[in-house]
């Protein structure tokens, strides 16, 4: 485990906003959503234990290891009463961490968290080795993992119907931000496919008790076309928490931060200047 845990300070004035990121999407390729709230917050981004440099996925033996990493962070930090921002993964290393630590958060932005209707998290603990979950878990440990250059890296990815949403500017991003230099000019994933594969093969299965002790103020962002925050899930979340704030945003997917970077980004802005 490493002493001090990793960051990125993205700038900017007034109260701390912190921002944790989503699985397989290093924190460096969210600038865009992040920098429009640096007017008004300063903001830093944890960096997830994948991106540490000898981290094993066997060390994870469910989600809640994120949050008691964020918590650790934050006590790091000297931070209390900061506003944590949390996407997919992100957003439930969040929620664990504010349930365990209220102290810590004053309002919470949970984007797209990965929050499976009951019934399907039954059945995953009933049978871990799902067709659907073994796919995911599947095609990541199959993921490509080096490329001659990142301009190959870009070529590539631009076909893929998962990044059909993101502008050019939005795939660099991520391209830069999700491989570093190899060897003879290559260029190598940053983010360990087994760990991608690890998060899939467990998901969290505590949410729905997290969210009925959730006693902060929270803006729940769900992506009209999301295949992970399903409408029943959206829906049981509307019921637990009734005095949170709800936007369904149209024309996009799981990846909204990226895909409407600017967007989300004035969601968040407007929501935070109405409530502080």
């Amino acid at each position: 485990m490493t002493d001090s845990i990793p960051f990125i300070d993205f700038g900017g004035n007034g109260r701390i906003l912190h921002f944790a990121h989503p699985n397989a999407y290093p924190p460096a390729g969210f600038c865009q959503f992040l920098e429009p709230l640096t007017v008004d917050y300063h903001v830093y981004a944890i960096e997830h234990r994948p991106l540490w440099p000898g981290s094993r996925p066997e060390e994870m033996t469910g989600w809640r290891i994120i949050a008691d990493d964020l918590i650790r962070f934050c006590d790091q930090m000297g931070w209390q009463q900061v506003i944590g921002v949390g996407h997919s993964l992100g957003a439930v290393a969040t929620l664990y961490a504010a349930v365990a630590r209220p102290d810590l958060f004053s309002q919470l932005i949970l984007i797209e968290p990965v929050m499976l209707p009951p019934a399907i998290l039954q059945k995953i603990a009933e049978n871990p080795d799902a067709p659907a979950f073994s796919k995911m878990v599947d095609g990541a440990l199959k993921r490509r993992t080096r490329w001659d250059s990142r301009q190959a890296a870009f070529a590539r990815f631009r076909r893929k119907a998962v990044f059909n949403r993101f502008s050019d500017e939005s795939l660099w991003d991520y391209v830069n931000s999700a491989t570093r230099e190899g060897e003879n000019g290559s260029v190598e994933l940053v983010f360990p496919r087994e760990w991608e594969a690890r998060f899939y093969s467990m998901p969290p299965f505590h949410v729905w008790e997290a969210i009925e002790q959730l006693t902060h103020p929270t803006l729940a962002i769900r992506a009209a076309e999301s295949d992970t925050l399903f409408p029943q899930a959206w829906e049981l979340w509307q019921e637990l928490q009734p005095k949170a704030t709800f936007v369904e945003v149209p024309d996009c997917g799981h990846m909204l931060t990226l895909e409407r970077p600017s967007h989300i980004a004035a969601i968040v802005q407007n929501y935070l200047k109405q409530t502080t």
